[in-house]
């Protein structure tokens, strides 16, 4: 066999084995290949998909335990271990001085209570009678304290206080209320918190306070009474009258008398004018010299 025969054969051997293998490697060994890295792929995408939706869960989780670490360092309510009655009344009774409302009567009673385990309430009956500033105040105070005390009913009716003692009536509160006293044996929510820096707003309003009072304010310093004088003489701006005990007074424009002051002299009618504010009724009034009696009383 010629030398260029032998090569002949060899060089197709080798085409022949290097089709198989080429035919091998792109038909069989390549796709599995790129169908194992493809699925590898996606695990690992899946993979990261997962951690990334735990790396937010994560950063959620810290976040919310962030704000409640700082709600916890920062809170206002602490729940005693334990509640009795006399700890409630000196608690309140601080809360009183602390309003500056010390003629706030208050009567304590226990009246029931409910323990659900780790938390647990007493349910006191509070009533008394004060002015609304003070119950108000009061009210503010406790809800807003640093003891976990809550108001879940209250019933206030007013009654006004006049009689011949006091010039200007007084709207006195008789209040009642339910008040919760929470208690837990979970001794770190008994911890001593900070002291609640708020403070209630000024009251500038008294929605108890009626437009027109029932009792007529007393006449406690002696005022000169417009129903009770009569007029004598009337010039120069300047009134003579006479009150029921006899005594004789000047008056002029200004000048206060029970329940109002005088708001004008008129000498050629003798008259005097008043403006009255009884208890909210606002009226006017004048008073006139009788001539008819005066002659009279000149013909005797």
């Amino acid at each position: 066999m010629s030398y260029k025969i032998r090569n002949s054969i060899a060089l197709g051997v080798i085409i022949l084995l290097v089709s198989i293998v080429g035919i091998y490697v792109t038909v069989f060994y390549q796709p599995k290949q790129i169908e194992k890295n493809t699925k590898e792929a996606q695990k690992i995408a899946a993979q990261l998909q997962d951690n990334t939706e735990q790396m937010t869960s994560i950063g959620q989780m810290q976040g919310r335990l962030r704000e409640t670490l700082h709600r916890w360092n920062n809170r206002i309510k602490e729940i005693s271990e334990s509640d009795v009655s006399s700890q409630t009344y000196g608690y309140l009774s601080d809360i009183v001085g602390e309003s500056g409302a010390q003629q706030l009567k208050m009567n304590l009673t226990l009246v029931g209570g409910r323990d659900a385990g780790t938390i647990g309430y007493n349910t006191y009956k509070i009533n008394g009678t004060s002015e609304f500033p003070n119950i108000l105040r009061f009210i503010w105070l406790l809800e807003n304290g640093r003891k976990l005390y809550k108001v879940t009913n209250i019933t206030i009716r007013s009654e006004e206080l006049g009689g011949d003692s006091l010039e200007f009536p007084l709207i006195q509160l008789a209040y009642e209320m339910d008040l919760n006293a929470y208690y837990t044996r979970e001794k770190n929510l008994a911890m001593s918190v900070m002291r609640p820096d708020s403070t209630p707003q000024p009251i500038t309003a008294n929605p108890f306070q009626p437009s027109i009072l029932q009792k007529t304010p007393a006449n406690v310093r002696n005022l000169v009474d417009v129903d009770k004088l009569s007029v004598k003489a009337t010039a120069n701006g300047k009134a003579l009258v006479m009150t029921e005990e006899g005594k004789l007074v000047t008056l002029q424009v200004g000048d206060e008398v029970y329940l109002g002051k005088v708001t004008g002299i008129v000498p050629q009618l003798g008259a005097v004018d008043f403006t009255l504010n009884d208890g909210g009724i606002v009226t006017t009034r004048r008073k006139s010299i009788n001539f008819e009696k005066n002659t009279k009383d000149r013909e005797r």
